[in-house]
């Protein structure tokens, strides 16, 4: 009976001691997954005693023909259920591919029509229905009737003109500098679109890290390393926590002596580049600002440009992504 009783009370202590290593909020799941999950990455609020080394952002591959290497983490936040709206415009669909427009909410349904990345008349008919986490809305087919597609990849149309005449676009701008400097983590969380989070490249042409509200609150004290991808001239990847790989390029812009930096309104400014420094496709109907850092005199090579996508959810401007543009001998 004694040896029952201990071996009883090691199993209690035992259990006790992993019990807070078996919650799932605890697993650190490295970005991008390169496969196809169930739901999106909710948009919740997490306690302070939480480990934010444990909040590592996930992926989700929504209803595209293509992977773009990443996929957006939709949520419900963005684009309000059941409400006729629009014009909404196509996201994150690569050029040659479309967004399927389906016969029911849901990848398990016919293909009835496509959109085209470019298209920026898409109407929603007010039906909404949740599938998997996603969430699915009706719109008018252009080939007739309606359809329904997945609202992960879909935004709030703006013109161009009147992005550029809103003053709210260029304030978001100047609050993200500040909370970058002031390592504000609860500001620049409230900064982030809630439809579809805030997009990191570090290099031309690197990896994307989607951080969703959530996540984006702890960036400047979670060491995770996140993979980058290849730096354009060494070619050697990048590994590392988003504060220490990312956030000093971000605050060579911000903190740019006087003159300081220049805001261009949906215009890529350059010093001087031997690359290809368009706007990228998948964005194409994401507006945006050039936040350029001219170089100083007799060192004019060290000039530097943010280019910081802004989403419109429901009619506020959002941060939805940050890459940047340098040099490259």
């Amino acid at each position: 009976m004694k040896l029952i009783l201990i071996a009883l009370a090691a199993s209690i202590v035992i259990l006790s001691l992993t019990g807070c290593n078996l919650s799932p909020s605890n697993q650190p799941t490295p970005y991008p997954t390169l496969a196809a999950q169930s739901s999106p990455t909710p948009l919740v609020a997490f306690p302070a005693t939480v480990d934010p080394n444990s909040l590592i952002p996930t992926a989700t591959l929504a209803d595209s023909q293509a992977f773009l290497g990443y996929a957006p983490t939709a949520t419900v936040s963005g684009i309000v259920a059941g409400a006729p709206s629009g014009p909404y415009a196509v996201i994150q669909v690569v050029t040659g591919d479309a967004l399927n427009i389906r016969s029911a909410p849901g990848t398990n349904y016919p293909v009835i029509g496509t959109f085209p990345p470019a298209t920026n008349n898409v109407m929603r008919t007010g039906p909404s229905a949740s599938v998997a986490g996603f969430l699915w809305v009706e719109v008018q087919n252009p080939n007739g009737g309606n359809g329904w597609v997945n609202s992960a990849y879909l935004t709030e149309y703006v013109p161009p003109a009147s992005f550029c005449a809103d003053t709210r676009a260029s304030a978001l701008i100047k609050s993200f500098g500040d909370a970058l400097k002031t390592s504000n983590g609860k500001t620049l969380a409230a900064l982030v679109s809630p439809a579809n989070g805030w997009s990191v490249q570090l290099w031309r042409g690197g990896n994307v890290i989607v951080f969703d509200r959530a996540h984006a609150q702890w960036v400047f004290v979670s060491t995770y390393e996140h993979d980058w991808g290849a730096a354009p001239q060494s070619g050697q990847n990048t590994v590392g926590a988003l504060h220490v790989a990312v956030l000093p390029k971000l605050l060579d812009v911000f903190n740019a002596p006087a003159p300081g930096y220049a805001l261009i309104c949906d215009a890529i400014q350059a010093g001087g580049a031997s690359y290809n420094t368009a706007w990228p496709d998948t964005y194409a109907n994401i507006n945006y600002y050039s936040v350029y850092k001219p170089g100083p005199a007799g060192n004019e090579l060290s000039w530097r440009t943010l280019l910081i996508g802004v989403e419109y959810a429901q009619g506020q401007p959002y941060i939805f992504s940050t890459s940047q543009l340098q040099w490259e001998p």
